[in-house]
Parts: C-alpha cells; sequence; structure tokens
C-alpha cells in the first residue's frame, strides 16, 4: 500500500488507473509516485494532455528536454530547465496544505514494480550534446502553451489521462 494525496488528485488531474506514459515517466527517473510532489506530477500530466491535444503521442525524450529531475526537500519534483522556453505557463509557485489528505492505494493499482528512491542515490540524468528529440512536438508545445490547473473531468477522458 502506498499513500496518494488527494492534491494530486485535484491540482495535478490524476486519477486511477495512472496512464501508460505517467508510468513510463516514473520508472525511466526510477522513483515512486508517491514521492513526486504535486507540482512534478502536475507537469507530467499537463505535458501529456498538450501532445494528446495536439494529437501526438506523449514523448519522454520531449519531456526530459523541457523538465529536470531533481530534489525538493524529501520529495522529487519536475522542474523547467534554466534558459528552456516552458510549455506551460502561469504557474502556481505554491500549494498551501497540500498534504493534508490522503488515502491509501493498493499496491496493484501500479502496472509494474515502482522503486523507491533515496536520497544518497545519484542522480544523473543530463542532457548530453547527442541528445535526439523531436524539436518539432516541442516548438508546438511552446507555441501553444497553457496553464497547469484542475481540469474538468471530461477534458481528462478526452486526454487519456482517465479511464472512467
Amino acid at each position: 500500500m502506498f499513500p496518494l494525496y488527494t492534491r494530486v488528485c485535484n491540482f495535478a488531474n490524476y486519477r486511477v488507473p495512472f496512464s501508460k506514459f505517467l508510468i513510463r515517466v516514473l520508472r525511466y527517473f526510477q522513483v515512486h509516485l508517491c514521492k513526486v510532489n504535486p507540482f512534478g506530477l502536475s507537469r507530467i500530466n499537463h505535458f501529456e494532455i498538450s501532445c494528446r491535444a495536439l494529437d501526438q503521442r506523449p514523448d519522454l525524450d520531449v519531456f526530459r528536454h523541457f523538465y529536470e529531475f531533481i530534489t525538493a526537500g524529501d520529495w522529487y519534483t519536475f522542474a523547467h530547465w534554466k534558459g528552456i522556453p516552458s510549455p506551460s505557463g502561469d504557474e502556481r509557485s505554491s500549494l498551501k496544505n497540500w498534504k493534508d489528505s490522503f488515502f491509501w492505494l493498493d499496491d496493484h493499482c501500479l502496472p509494474v514494480e515502482m522503486v523507491w528512491r533515496f536520497k544518497d542515490q545519484t542522480m544523473s540524468f543530463d542532457l548530453g550534446e547527442d541528445f535526439v528529440f523531436n524539436k518539432g512536438l516541442a516548438r508546438a508545445l511552446i507555441d501553444n502553451k497553457s496553464p497547469i490547473r484542475p481540469l474538468p473531468e471530461h477534458l481528462l477522458l478526452w486526454g487519456r489521462v482517465c479511464f472512467s
């Protein structure tokens, strides 16, 4: 069992079952869902929905082009790389009391074994000079940037991040 904070559901727009793209990102960065703060999770979800709005599949390499995986206190998050235009606008800088309410989920809610990352583990996810990504998709996401915010249920269904 693991905790899922309710703010992850309403601020970051997550529902169970989780999308394949979210699982792909978490597996790549070797971190458990419950160790990423709502800001990081909202960036994953916003990226996925934005790609689908452009009729494109979410691309992990394009996500890595925009976001770096960092520690944020006792949590992990995805922060915008400095010097790279953001695919999102008008982001909140704080979310008060986001840890005030949670519920327990069974491990079977996750389709794969999630890794528990510890602070003393090295994190080397830098992009090398030979890093290749879909520049067309990256440009389209920048040109069509939108704010990160809670979305109505029908948009989550349309964006294929909710399957109820």
